[in-house]
């Protein structure tokens, strides 16, 4: 299962550094999280990697927001710079480096590469007159105002200036630019580097660097005239390099020649032609572009000044895992992304909770009940088509995954993830290994699956490591991986799930994500109340101990009607169950593990414990009603209802499925 994957020894990401004019954003955590999942697959091949975020501290806005909260600009700076550190702590989105623009360091190097820049001729004084935005901190061209001037991001008025400045020679380095964008050296995604060129056709003029100490002192001043400071971009852009010690050290340093900025659209002029032609002036190389799409919040970007961010502070109870699993999985970077709690929560209970989560207790339980929690091997005699259909998805994906995040495509790789994990999961219903254990004559098929379901399990925590690295590591502790926290290399070690030899004895069936109630309010303000659905009662007797759902509704009497509109909001799904079980305190429930096929395996309690034995569930076909609302109680929480309906004799049995029925089926 090897691949001879070349990889540099060492990979620079870098984040945005973001204007501290406030608070931070869930916005502002999707950068940060892209460049941990980089930084931990390639810390996953054995890379050395160096991150970089930080805050951009200069320029108008921020002096105007230090006057409206009577603090000096970099006291004010200062109160905000531990906040942000915080959040990114909270969500466990660690850097290397923290640049903050009013550091020494940071204003050292970027006088060095002014001084630069003018000793070669490349900086000039003139006059210019243009329409400007405070909130972008930039003149503004045509296309990024509407009809009325209004900057089409933050949607406010422009001011039309007219000012004496420095400017950069940045037409001067067009030709080399374009040259380099044409040979995917820049900006790799097609759609960024159409529309780089593009804007390389409208913007023929330099670019402003300066501004006058008259309008605004808050700045790094330039070293040959201190009557004016730089103007923010041109002080931001240089925190790249005062990451690994400055200018002067860019030319040689291994992280530089293998640098990845990763940016949001809206910069993407200051990040593929203005950066670049900076770079170029100092004789360093351009580093390469990660573009991204917006975290949008009811339709429009995450913005301080529309009042439409969500806070991280809302989505913390959550944890780390649901906002990574969500950001990744929404769509492949680039493209924009709706923000919405109840998808945000519906996915992590989809994807992580019923999926691996419950994949991994339900498949380590089972060792743990058969074979005193000793994990056993592949056979190799006992590999059957089904065996080598999923072995070689994994092969597959081990062999794609480098390329896919070579081209920044890291929500296919969560989806082929996820799809190995389905076929896992319908492997072990297929299998039946409940029915194995049963015999002595199966004992060895019933290993067999258990070993087969665990060697694939181990690939995938693997695959998913640099989403989810805490847990899973978890999981490959339990599946016998030394140092799983440090998997350092692991990715050039891992075999087929073919070769798996098993004989680890795990101490505890691995715990690790636990579903999360979705509250029927959500966090964004302007969007509507979610209603929990009311479904009849199917059998009093079955689900009146459950009492699932919004609460008691009044039965329907006799000859009433409903539309088929108001039928078609109930789903029910054709299950299978894999486990049954008394529940201890409770003389009507039983605790039941039902495969929903592409839904997931759900827990559901139903309240038949007086009619029927759990043994005699095991592997039935049943319907479930899928779209009500967990119910949480002191068992646990109830993820749906089994149906059931009166026998002749008084009775009451779940309403079973045929067996041709196909499991997650929707009846219609």
């Amino acid at each position: 299962m090897s691949t001879n994957t070349p990889v540099s020894t060492h990979k620079y990401f870098t984040t945005p550094i973001y204007y501290a004019s406030g608070e931070a954003h869930v916005g502002h955590l999707y950068a940060n999280a892209l460049m941990n999942l980089y930084r931990n697959f390639y810390h996953l091949l054995g890379s050395e990697t160096l991150r970089l975020t930080g805050l951009d501290e200069h320029g108008e806005k921020i002096e105007e927001k230090a006057v409206e909260a009577k603090l000096t600009p970099q006291n004010y700076v200062n109160s905000l710079e531990p906040r942000w550190r915080k959040v990114f702590a909270d969500y466990e989105l660690n850097f290397d480096v923290f640049v903050r623009t009013t550091s020494d360091a940071h204003k050292k190097n970027v006088q060095s590469i002014l001084t630069k820049c003018h000793e070669n001729g490349d900086i000039y004084f003139a006059e210019h007159e243009g329409h400007y935005c405070i909130d972008c901190e930039a003149f503004l061209t045509d296309k990024e105002m509407d009809e009325n001037k209004l900057c089409t991001i933050h949607k406010k008025k422009t001011e039309l200036r007219k000012e004496g400045n420095y400017y950069f020679r940045t037409t001067k380095y067009y030709p080399k630019i374009k040259e380099l964008l044409l040979a995917n050296k820049i900006v790799r995604q097609e759609r960024y580097r159409n529309e780089t060129l593009s804007m390389m056709d409208t913007l023929v003029t330099d670019l402003s660097i300066s501004r006058p100490k008259s309008r605004t002192s808050w700045g790094i001043e330039l070293p040959f005239d201190t009557n004016h400071v730089a103007y923010v971009w041109f002080d931001a852009l240089p925190n790249y390099v005062t990451g690994i010690g400055g200018v002067e050290n860019a030319g040689s340093d291994p992280f530089w020649q293998n640098a990845t900025h990763i940016i949001g659209k809206d910069i993407l002029r200051f990040h593929a032609i203005y950066w670049p032609a900076i770079c170029l002036a100092v004789g360093i190389p351009s580093p390469e572009l990660m573009v991204t799409g917006w975290m949008l919040s009811n339709g429009h970007k995450m913005s301080k000044s529309l009042g439409n961010v969500v806070s991280p502070q809302d989505l913390l109870p959550y944890g780390t895992d649901a906002f990574i699993n969500f950001a990744m999985r929404q769509n492949n970077i680039g493209e924009d992304f709706d923000f919405n709690l109840k998808t945000y929560l519906e996915r992590y209970n989809a994807d992580l909770a019923n999926g691996i989560g419950n994949l991994a207790s339900r498949t380590f339980a089972m060792v743990e009940k058969y074979n005193d929690r000793k994990i056993p091997g592949v056979s190799k005699e006992l590999i059957q088509e089904s065996e080598r259909h999923l072995f070689l998805k994994c092969e597959q994906l081990k062999s794609d995954i480098p390329g896919l995040f070579e081209s920044f495509s890291q929500a296919t790789i969560l989806q082929r993830i996820w799809e190995i994990i389905s076929l896992t999961d319908k492997f072990i219903s297929d299998a039946k290994p409940w029915d194995l254990a049963k015999a002595d004559e199966t004992k060895a098929k019933l290993f067999h699956v258990l070993g087969s379901a665990i060697a694939v399990q181990k690939c995938i925590a693997v695959f998913a490591w640099p989403f989810f690295p805490q847990k899973m590591s978890l999981l490959l502790a339990a599946c016998g991986v030394k140092d799983s926290e440090n998997p350092k290399g692991l990715w050039g070690s891992l075999e087929s799930p073919s070769a798996f030899a098993g004989g680890f004895v795990f101490a505890d069936v691995p715990k690790l994500f636990a579903r999360v109630e979705i509250p029927k309010v959500s966090l964004n303000p302007d969007a509507q109340v979610s209603k929990t659905p009311t479904v009849p009662k199917i059998s009093s007797k079955g689900t009146d101990a459950v009492k699932i759902g919004a609460g008691d509704v009044e039965e329907p009497s006799t000859g009433s009607h409903i539309d088929l509109s108001d039928f078609a909001k109930v789903a029910i799904h054709v299950g299978t169950v894999v486990s049954a079980e008394l529940v201890e305190g409770s003389d009507k429930l039983l605790k039941l593990r039902v495969s929903l096929g592409d839904l997931g395996v759900r827990q559901i309690f139903s309240g038949i414990r007086a009619w029927i034995t759990p043994e005699s569930l095991a592997n039935q076909k049943v319907l479930v009603v899928t779209n009500l609302a967990p119910r949480k109680m002191k068992f646990g929480v109830s993820e749906g209802m089994v149906l059931s309906a009166d026998k002749s004799d008084g009775s009451v049995s779940p309403v079973f499925a045929p067996e041709f029925m196909l499991e997650g089926s929707r009846l219609s």
